[in-house]
């Protein structure tokens, strides 16, 4: 099973800035499906202590993660839907082209879709990271220099016609200025959650 994009202009490009969604939709995607499945690889993290410091073990984050994503798209979009975690090699990464250029994407193996049907959402890969801002404060102590960050790639495909509906990476942050808390892992999978279905007919 190959996946069709169809030729560059039949796509309607959206760009926006680095903060919200990098993507394409395709225009002729006009109806919501009756519902739909998330397909998720693992995230990545890359300062293992902030797991433990908030959610103990691997694990106990990775069930958390695939929970708290499909709970933050019941307040972006109305359709039925599930979300599982699958393999990397569930994925092939395909460029597909965007703006000037073109952008890695993932797409469903062949032989890895095994019960899955409709309109599928992939999601890979999934990448957590911690970073802190220069402080040009002259006064010492800077607010908000502290984030975490969430970076995804994605494609909505559909499984039946073996069409690309829309594809794209999607950006969060949540800036802190002490502690990091589980309120900063919430608020960037709801931002992923959000730009995800954004400027689809899966969006509310």
């Amino acid at each position: 099973m190959k996946f069709t994009t169809g030729i560059v202009a039949f796509f309607a490009l959206l760009f926006v800035g680095c903060s919200s969604p990098r993507l394409a939709v395709n225009p002729k995607w006009t109806s919501a499906p009756d519902k739909f499945t998330v397909i998720v690889s693992e995230p990545y993290v890359a300062n293992s202590d902030d797991i433990s410091d908030d959610f103990g073990e691997d694990e106990s984050f990775k069930k958390w993660s695939v929970a708290y994503l499909n709970d933050a798209l019941n307040a972006f979009t109305s359709v039925p839907h599930s979300v599982r975690v699958v393999d990397d090699n569930t994925f092939m990464m395909a460029q597909l082209p965007l703006e000037d250029g073109f952008i890695g994407v993932p797409l469903p193996v062949k032989e890895k879709m095994e019960g899955l049907t409709g309109i599928v959402v992939c999601v890979h890969p999934v990448r957590f990271w911690r970073e802190i801002s220069p402080c040009h404060n002259r006064n010492g102590g800077c607010i908000n220099n502290k984030s975490l960050n969430l970076n995804v790639m994605y494609s909505i495909v559909s499984v039946e016609d073996s069409s690309v509906l829309a594809y794209g990476g999607a950006y969060d942050r949540s800036s802190f200025t002490f502690a990091m808390t589980k309120g900063d892992w919430e608020n960037v999978v709801e931002g992923i959650a959000k730009k995800i279905v954004e400027k689809t007919p899966l969006q509310k």
